[in-house]
């Protein structure tokens, strides 16, 4: 139902409507007026109205796309402006932290990598969080309008509390969002990495100009992202996309789950290196296998191709579900543009309808280990701007 039809007081129909607009701004920045009014449902006299109105205010951008002279009326984009207001983003791999800080359009002025053990201890990671983000936060001289932390497992949504203990031992009953939130003195909204991962590329990656896809990423873990309609879905509990841990082999290996034969037990990249090291008689780094399989290295080369089979199948039933457009690929090996990524390819064409998979693009992530960091950045921009709405 469009919104300018939603009965209530004029006061909070206009409150909607800014909130409506400015969404689609900081999510999709830059768009055109058109572009909001399809996607909102508002109306043409509405949108330009807002538009006009945080113009006036100096709170979006307004420029001319295309070359003088062309034939018809160039769309107007618009863009949040930044000026010196920045968000923060924190990013949790299960082997380093990154931090960042950007202005509201997604520009990284600042950022840190970390190495630590993410899975042992909840307190030791937010802790270090906190000491990071403070000392960013003094040599920039801006306190961020925002912050968004993704971790690598299921948060549950209406506790906000980490419960599987299979995933992140070290964080099982710990509050992410309120316990950072405490020690850095501001609200904090935690989102899974997936998630942000998904996030990420559809505000600044391969998917921008796409509203339906399924972002898989393929690191320690296996894990999906899912945007339908332009909107992130988690899901009932807020666990939607844990394809990891979908069973693929009955007596497959023993997974920490709990199960057998998972997803994770496959195509993870710890996977992937306990079988080429054995192959090989000692211990590979990722690094070396990634540069075996550019190499063209046989074993490598069959090894992502048969982990791409794997986990085409699992998104094969998924898209069969949800019908996306674009299937992105990222994580640790997104390096790896070929063997996986042809494999997931060729399990979906194979594995789904034909008229399904005739226009599925499946392609890897143009933000390659740090989607989920800018899917971070993004969603504190959204929410800055969505806080700082009413004139």
């Amino acid at each position: 139902m469009a919104a300018d039809h939603v009965s209530g007081p004029p006061s909070r129909l206009r409150d909607m409507s800014r909130r409506l607009v400015l969404d689609e701004v900081a999510r999709s920045q830059p768009i055109s007026q058109a572009e909001i009014v399809r996607r909102t449902g508002l109306s043409r006299t509405t949108v330009a109205s807002v538009v006009t109105e945080f113009a006036d205010l100096g709170r979006i951008a307004v420029r001319t796309a295309g070359e003088p002279g062309g034939r018809g009326r160039p769309p107007r984009l618009l863009r949040l402006t930044h000026g010196d207001q920045v968000v923060a983003g924190i990013d949790f791999d299960h082997a380093q932290m990154d931090v960042a800080l950007a202005d509201l359009g997604g520009t990284i002025l600042m950022e840190r990598n970390v190495p630590m053990d993410v899975d042992r201890s909840a307190a030791d990671c937010l802790d270090a969080a906190a000491t990071t983000l403070r000392e960013m936060i003094a040599l920039a001289g801006a306190s961020p309008l925002a912050v968004t932390m993704g971790v690598p497992g299921p948060v549950d949504r209406s506790s906000g509390e980490m419960r599987s203990g299979t995933i992140l031992p070290g964080w099982v009953g710990s509050r992410p969002a309120v316990d950072l939130g405490e020690r850095i003195g501001q609200p904090v909204v935690v989102e899974n990495d997936a998630n942000l991962g998904a996030i990420g590329e559809h505000a600044y990656g391969v998917a921008r100009e796409v509203d339906d896809l399924i972002y898989i990423k393929v690191s320690s873990g296996i894990g999906a992202g899912v945007i339908l309609d332009g909107r992130l879905h988690r899901g009932a509990r807020g666990t939607a996309g844990e394809i990891g841990h979908v069973q693929v082999s009955e007596d497959g290996a023993l997974c920490r789950c709990g199960s057998r034969g998972c997803l994770e037990t496959l195509s993870s990249t710890h996977a992937a290196l306990d079988l080429l090291s054995a192959s090989r008689g000692r211990r590979l780094t990722l690094t070396e296998m990634i540069s075996m399989v550019r190499a063209g290295d046989p074993g490598a080369v069959r090894l992502f191709t048969d982990m791409g089979t794997a986990i085409g199948r699992v998104v094969a039933a998924v898209s069969a579900n949800l019908d996306p457009a674009m299937i992105v690929v990222g994580g640790q090996v997104v390096d790896d543009p070929g063997p996986l990524i042809n494999g997931i390819s060729a399990a979906v064409r194979r594995y789904t309808q034909p008229y399904l998979a005739a226009n599925l693009m499946v392609v890897g992530g143009t933000l390659g280990a740090r989607s989920g960091l800018f899917g971070a950045l993004a969603l504190s921009a959204q929410r800055a701007a969505i806080a700082g709405q009413t004139p």
